[in-house]
């Protein structure tokens, strides 16, 4: 039987980019669980398998809460946002407790910028960043790094709680093939595929493997907030293309596009290696998703990336091209030292199997219910 505990739940219009997987995998548990509200600011990312309504007036919002009268309000996303400081605050008149999912990195913290505007725009979002965090109940981070992030704004480590995003892949491995894989949404260097390209040029010198690039180019253009400049997700296809060319990379680079469910999934459980050297990640789902199909990482430390990939035990952390190539080369070499980590990959994977991860969201939930 369902709690009578009810939920509303904000979740965020993302445009283009639809919505992140693990918001639905989240939908999904809390509602067999919980009676379960979801407020949509586009009316065409309405739920079917859910309740479900769109709302684009932010008074329409805050009369969906007053007549739902939840006793949680699950915020997705709006972090910073003027309209959030509202619900928060209506969640608070209406003695509802309140969780935020902020989804937060440094690049987002207020800087001092050449223009006057941009500079006093972003220290009005600090404004916002910091009423939010001091109102609501409970910030949700995915990892450490997100807490101390935050704590960078207003000191909050005591209030936040860490709960991972949840991996539906099937933990095991199969037979590996001889290809490294790297899997992205590609529209910008932040992702570092230009690296990738230029490491694996130097590794195929000495070891034969091929790279498998999965993933599309975005379309449209795309403001990068930690090199302050626009991107077209075209033009950034161009420049990669040409490095290939440059690199003479065509026989040994395949872009397969965009693969789901189980045909990614044979994709990592075929990989030899797991290859993606971010600049920055909030989480890094492909990173669980490598390590639930037994492939070990080779990425950078830094951001959240540090707290999912164990270096040295599921992977190795490198800042440097010649850091992350001579990494690929010792998985590739190293036959004890792949298969240790092919077992730890598969063991640490364990902690993010949805039914374990709900667990600590039924246990926050119970937390804030009780007082």
């Amino acid at each position: 039987m369902i709690p009578m505990i009810k939920i509303l739940i904000l979740q965020k219009d993302w445009g283009a980019q639809g919505i992140p997987s693990y918001q639905v995998d989240l939908f999904t548990h809390l509602t067999k669980r919980y009676q379960c509200l979801i407020i949509t600011r586009n009316n065409n990312v309405l739920f079917t398998e859910f309740e479900s309504t769109a709302h684009r007036s932010v008074l329409d919002i805050l009369r969906c809460i007053a007549k739902f009268k939840p006793e949680i309000l699950l915020v997705l996303h709006h972090f910073g946002s003027p309209s959030t400081l509202l619900f928060i605050l209506a969640s608070k008149f209406l003695r509802a407790k309140s969780i935020i999912i902020t989804d937060f990195t440094e690049t987002g913290l207020p800087k001092i910028h050449k223009s006057p505007l941009k500079t006093i725009r972003d220290f009005l979002r600090y404004a916002l960043f910091s009423s939010q965090l001091i109102l609501v109940d409970v910030p949700v981070c995915f990892t450490k790094y997100e807490v101390e992030t935050l704590s960078r704004i207003v000191p909050v480590k005591t209030k936040c709680k860490i709960i991972p995003i949840g991996n539906n892949f099937d933990i095991g491995t199969s037979i590996k093939e001889n290809y490294i894989l790297t899997v992205s949404r590609w529209w910008s260097d932040r992702k570092n595929l230009h690296i990738i390209l230029r490491v694996f040029s130097e590794v195929v010198k000495e070891e034969e493997c091929r790279l498998i690039v999965v993933g599309k180019f975005l379309e449209g253009s795309y403001y990068i907030p930690d090199e302050g400049r626009w991107e077209t997700g075209e033009k950034y296809k161009r420049k990669i293309m040409k490095l290939v060319e440059e690199l003479n990379l065509n026989d040994y680079v395949e872009f397969v596009g965009v693969k789901m469910e189980k045909e990614l999934q044979e994709l990592f459980r075929k990989a030899k290696i797991f290859y993606l050297p971010s600049k920055n990640e909030t989480f890094g789902m492909v990173y669980v998703e490598a390590m639930a199909s037994g492939t070990p990482i080779v990425a950078m430390k830094n951001s959240a990336v540090q707290y999912v990939v164990k270096d040295g035990v599921t992977g190795f952390l490198r800042n440097t091209e010649e850091g992350q190539k001579e990494a690929i080369l010792k998985l590739l070499a190293d036959k004890e030292l792949y298969k240790e980590m092919q077992k730890n990959c598969l063991k640490e994977a364990e902690r993010y199997r949805w039914e374990n991860v709900i667990k600590e969201w039924e246990r926050l939930i119970k937390e804030l219910i009780k007082g």
